[in-house]
């Protein structure tokens, strides 16, 4: 479970899933949307879109983007929730289960911001002659916000293998950043597929106009 970061609130998704469940479970998921989007904005947490993967009535999941998400105010919304079906049938299934859980909003590629780059002079070294061995034309770049560090000294020029380590650099925080949003894809996929029976956080039943009724603990 994530916890509010030091700097406040922050951008994330609440994800509602059905999980592997029947048509039944993607009903409860699709009437649930609207409830917990209602209670989010009556606790002053706004959402910015929200996404159906599924038919309206039914989808398999549902994410909810809280551009101001803090754990704190919705904390007890997040879990497995319990639908208590009222339907008497010997051999009718009862209770139907979905999950809320929350999943960080992949970060976009960031471009090489200069001002967190620092660069340092070194001597190239190895091969090249005495010039290459004596002036200090190597550069290492360091981006601090990750600590990636790219040396490069095969040219003869300290601009030319700045610019040669820069584009390197960019290269590397851009692979970053694409691996932090397929393992933020990878855990959204496992979510979905990963629906706990018991103890639930929210019981709901159906109300007489057939809305969800949130049942007291």
């Amino acid at each position: 479970m994530r916890r509010p970061s030091a700097s406040g609130p922050e951008r994330s998704v609440l994800q509602v899933s059905a999980g592997t469940g029947p048509v039944e479970v993607r009903r409860f998921v699709g009437a649930l949307v609207p409830v917990l989007g209602d209670e989010l904005r009556r606790r002053g947490c706004a959402v910015d879109t929200v996404s159906l993967h599924g038919p309206e009535a039914h989808p398999r999941s549902a994410s909810l983007v809280l551009p101001d998400f803090d754990e704190a105010v919705i904390s007890d919304l997040i879990g497995t929730h319990l639908l208590v079906s009222a339907d008497r049938g010997r051999r009718a299934r009862r209770r139907w289960y979905a999950a809320v859980a929350v999943q960080p909003v992949p970060p976009a590629a960031p471009a090489l911001e200069l001002g967190e780059v620092e660069v340092r002079a070194c001597r190239a070294g190895g091969p090249g002659g005495q010039h290459v061995n004596t002036a200090s034309t190597a550069v290492r770049v360091v981006h601090r916000p990750t600590g990636l560090q790219v040396r490069a000294a095969v040219r003869r020029s300290r601009s030319q293998n700045l610019k040669t380590a820069l584009a390197r650099l960019a290269e590397l925080v851009a692979q970053e950043s694409l691996t932090d949003q397929a393992r933020a894809r990878r855990a959204s996929w496992l979510a979905h597929h990963q629906v706990v029976r018991g103890r639930p956080v929210c019981t709901w039943r159906r109300g007489r106009d057939g809305l969800l009724v949130r049942k007291a603990p």
